[in-house]
């Protein structure tokens, strides 16, 4: 397995000026969406509904279900800001996989447990292959 993983560095070491600017292309792309817009977006509502909630405190109904969403709001603002820390631990291992890509200076030649653990995220074995997974979510498929 150790000579598996060395290959699938060796690949990505020999593939990084191709898979460097279509890794920061795909990663850019996909983290540009803008939470805060939407975080504001929400918060504008919860505000608004309770207004409402105030205005219709003497109505039991309609306060029940503004209550309940504005409970629905405040929870998609934490999912929000869920999926904002979750872009953020993406956007710092990946930095961290390019910058030490960009450190190598010469392809492995045996294996190493720094590099190892700096890259590869995760290894799956097959009976006749590996999946090798790096931390900045790139796989390469490795036949035995």
């Amino acid at each position: 397995m150790q000579s598996a993983v060395v290959r699938a560095i060796n690949e990505a070491f020999c593939e990084k000026e191709k898979i460097l600017p279509l890794l920061i292309e795909n990663i850019e792309s996909s983290l540009e969406e803008n939470t805060s817009d939407r975080i504001a977006s929400v918060d504008e509502q919860i505000k608004i509904l309770q207004h409402e909630l105030l205005a219709t405190a003497s109505i039991k109904n309609s306060g029940d279900e503004l209550g309940m969403e504005i409970r629905r709001l405040r929870n998609e603002k934490q999912t929000i800001q869920a999926e904002e820390a979750s872009h953020q631990d993406l956007r710092t291992r990946i930095d961290e996989m390019m910058t030490f890509l960009d450190s190598l200076s010469r392809e492995l030649t045996e294996y190493e447990e720094v590099y190892v653990r700096t890259l590869i995220d995760k290894i799956t074995v097959y009976d006749d292959h590996f999946i090798v997974e790096f931390k900045s979510g790139i796989e390469t498929q490795i036949e035995e």
